[in-house]
């Protein structure tokens, strides 16, 4: 079988590099770059990179939706597109010389309640016929909230190892449905847990917590702190750190980190393996530019200095 990737709401990311941005001014462009994204999109993308034969399902409309069809051609990344009424949105991220990148994600498109039905149904037939279902980003706006608990539940009661990586109340209702790996950040923890969480011991408590309610693993990404793997169940609580390097781009590597985890789940590998290869990955996305790929000697170079150790906080 073949990884299923659903992206429900993929993008076309715009990059606009700029000399810095300056409030109530023009601020030129010096460059704009334009790729297929949406944190689906970069998970089979770095999944068909590690050398998976993923297949993404995705909505697509309008103008911007035939766009992204296209790029993904040229990608070579395999999909189901689902046609939307409405067009596909355009991500922008502004990039600076010096200083943090900006990013501006649409609300929009919005599903109506024929076309929600028809996405949900038309995801859980595919995800019968995969293994494993990763389920990554944010919900398409107008679908019920409960659609990717639905989705989970129904590629669980499959047999299917299921991957979730989403955020507010859609991610609240599917980490009930104890889908096999969950992979939040520390704010999206923070999230789901309803309280601020001002300490390791307390993101680390929240992390068992979560554990223990999908009855599997949470990968959580800390950004430049690497990432951390625990099982409650198993009473298994590893910790990587990423090597300390100049980040040069910030999107993607949570997406990279996502699929590193389920390319090595599928070898077959031991969870610290998981957690070496998630950290390298998501290390080496942030050494390129967004939508971009690094070569395989830098990737080989930053895996050999990690290792999952037992985490103590």
């Amino acid at each position: 079988m073949y990884p299923l990737v659903v992206s429900l709401n993929p993008s076309i990311d715009a990059e606009w590099r700029v000399p810095s941005v300056v409030p109530e001014e023009k601020n030129e462009l010096l460059d704009e770059r334009r790729w297929p994204g949406g944190k689906g999109v970069n998970v089979a993308r770095w999944l068909g990179w590690l050398g998976e034969t993923p297949r993404l399902f995705l909505p697509l409309g309008g103008d911007p939706g035939r766009e992204l069809a296209a790029g993904l051609r040229r990608e070579g990344i395999r999909f189901t597109r689902f046609a939307l009424h409405q067009p596909t949105r355009v991500n922008v991220i502004v990039t600076p010389e010096h200083g943090p990148q900006l990013r501006f994600n649409p609300t929009w498109p919005r599903v109506n309640r024929i076309e929600a039905r028809a996405l949900l149904t038309q995801a859980t037939a595919l995800a019968g016929r995969a293994n494993p279902v990763v389920v990554s980003g944010t919900l398409t706006f107008g679908a019920p909230t409960d659609t990717y608990a639905r989705l989970v539940r129904s590629a669980r009661a499959a047999g299917r190892q299921v991957f979730l990586d989403c955020d507010r109340e859609p991610f609240v209702l599917a980490v009930r449905q104890r889908p096999f790996l969950v992979k939040p950040n520390e704010y999206e923890l923070a999230q789901w847990a309803g309280r601020s969480l001002g300490s390791p011991a307390a993101v680390l408590q929240a992390v068992r917590e979560l554990s223990a309610q999908t009855g599997g693993w949470v990968l959580l990404s800390r950004g430049g702190d690497g990432a951390w793997l625990v099982n409650a169940g198993q009473g298994i609580e590893l910790a990587a750190a990423a090597p300390h390097i100049t980040v040069r781009n910030g999107v993607g590597a949570g997406d990279a980190m996502l699929a590193a985890t389920v390319h090595r789940v599928m070898a077959g590998t031991a969870p610290d393996d998981w957690l070496r290869h998630a950290v390298a990955t998501g290390t080496a996305a942030t050494q390129v530019p967004p939508g971009k790929l690094p070569s395989r000697k830098l990737w080989r170079e930053l895996l050999k200095g990690i290792r999952g150790v037992r985490l103590k906080v």
